[in-house]
């Protein structure tokens, strides 16, 4: 296992940060889980970055405040700040920007990142499995995966683990980052 001592693997402010998918059909657990791992990670010293990528339409800012009135304004970007945050709105004039350039571009000052619901990407990836009957693995030739189940299951041809099983879930994590880069 990866310890704290043992961090000068991961370098700070790598080109090369690694990425998790944590993927599953809709209410399988994906934010439940991620809530759960990102306070232990943060514990052992991790700076993490989280992603949830390519959803329909989101909005962060509302109609009154400055930032909005700006953005309606027509500026492309737009931010907010404070000592403690940092906020960016930019308007996509192009196609939805890859994944890998939105890492590249904001989060070159963490570990890992965690990224909720993008199933075609090829990076390592968890898969969690509801009470719904078993999924079939999106990318069955890509072997850098674990499966979280709610019921467990023998004869996986990857790594199970119960999904309150955490501790075991990090230490998959911290066992395979590097090796992932």
């Amino acid at each position: 296992m990866l310890e704290l001592q043992n961090k000068q693997h991961l370098p700070k402010y790598s080109k090369d940060i690694p990425v998790i998918s944590i993927i599953g059909k809709q209410n399988a657990g994906k934010t439940t889980l991620i809530q759960s791992i990102v306070p232990i990670l943060k514990k052992k010293g991790y700076r993490v970055g989280t992603i949830k990528y390519r959803i329909p339409h989101f909005e962060i800012d509302y109609e009154g405040k400055d930032t909005y009135k700006h953005y309606q304004a027509g500026a492309d970007v737009v931010s907010i700040s404070s000592p403690e945050k940092l906020a960016v709105i930019k308007r996509i004039t192009r196609n939805h920007p890859p994944i890998q350039d939105i890492v590249r571009q904001n989060y070159s000052d963490v570990d890992i990142v965690l990224v909720e619901g993008y199933k075609k990407c090829q990076y390592p990836y968890i898969e969690i499995h509801g009470n719904q009957v078993q999924m079939k693995s999106i990318h069955k030739e890509y072997q850098d995966h674990v499966k979280i189940v709610s019921k467990m299951q023998t004869g996986s041809p990857v790594p199970t683990f119960h999904k309150k099983d955490l501790n075991k879930i990090i230490k998959f994590i911290e066992l395979n980052i590097v090796d992932w880069r």
